[in-house]
């Protein structure tokens, strides 16, 4: 699965060894501002502009966030392809 950060340019492949999106931004050079990296504090919070995440806890997330499909990359972990607005 590749994972494509529209705002840095980079288009990263999905790797298991890490556990979530952004680890592998971070692992890459794409920092991404976060806090908790549990997915309480929605610090992280960014766009999914394509595909389809998993996330372990969504606390992070208001439901408007939810309606303008934000996901929490520190515990998203990618189902499919995605491009995300970072």
């Amino acid at each position: 699965m590749k994972i494509q950060f529209q705002k840095s340019g980079k288009t990263l492949e999905w790797d298991d060894r890490f556990e979530n999106v952004l680890d592998l931004a971070e692992a890459n050079g794409i920092q991404l501002e976060n806090a908790c990296r549990v997915g309480v504090c929605g610090t992280c919070k960014v766009k999914l502009l394509s595909g389809e995440v998993y996330m372990e806890t969504e606390d992070g997330l208001q439901d408007e966030d939810r309606n303008q499909n934000l996901i929490l990359p520190c515990v998203a972990v990618p189902k499919a392809d995605l491009v995300i607005d970072a």
